[in-house]
């Protein structure tokens, strides 16, 4: 497990995002999907994951972000804790309404 800053490219939905990580040396990541960890937003096929996809837009823009990666999911999406401001998104999702705690 590794913290890295990180740039928001854009949120694909409420429990993914596409960062850029600065992994240090004056070397970035290229650009990848982030699966938010632990939890389960409502699909873009939905208009509560269209909400939920919003929310998160409004809740992230201009924050700092860190990203502390694991393991690819069966999508190549890394599973991912990201935090804005300090605050850890998938935690702020559950609690805001948007999304709920998954085992996976």
């Amino acid at each position: 497990m590794f913290e890295f800053p990180a740039k928001l490219i854009r949120v694909v939905d409420a429990d993914t995002v596409r960062l850029e990580l600065d992994v240090g040396c004056n070397m970035t990541r290229r650009e990848a999907s982030y699966r938010l960890s632990r939890i389960d937003a409502p699909e873009m096929s939905t208009p509560e994951g269209k909400a939920a996809k919003q929310v998160l837009e409004t809740f992230i823009y201009g924050k700092a972000l860190v990203a502390q990666t694991f393991r690819a999911d069966n999508f190549g999406r890394y599973i991912a804790e990201v935090w804005a401001d300090g605050t850890n998104l998938s935690d702020w999702l559950v609690q805001n309404g948007q999304a709920v705690y998954r085992d996976w």
